[in-house]
């Protein structure tokens, strides 16, 4: 399949207002949540940022080597 013939998906979350994806901190999370349930843990990456310099951190890591990843990996291959 050409690159020209793909289809382009848009992901978006749907409990926060803006629909961002993407490495964000404990702010930004609380500026953007819906309702009263508050988790703080990163969308991305399950990790909590406390600082704009960890979130970017982070988005430079690769996912495929993240501990997450290696966990749901393992469940998913048992």
């Amino acid at each position: 399949m050409s690159k020209e013939d793909r289809r382009r998906v848009r992901a978006e979350r749907v409990d926060t207002r803006c629909g961002a994806l993407g490495h964000m901190t404990v702010d930004e999370i609380r500026e953007r949540i819906i309702g009263p349930n508050v988790n703080v843990t990163c969308p991305e990456c399950g990790a909590i940022h406390l600082t704009r310099e960890e979130a970017e951190e982070a988005a430079l890591r690769k996912i495929t080597s993240s501990a997450r990843y290696l966990r749901i990996k393992a469940d998913a291959q048992e």
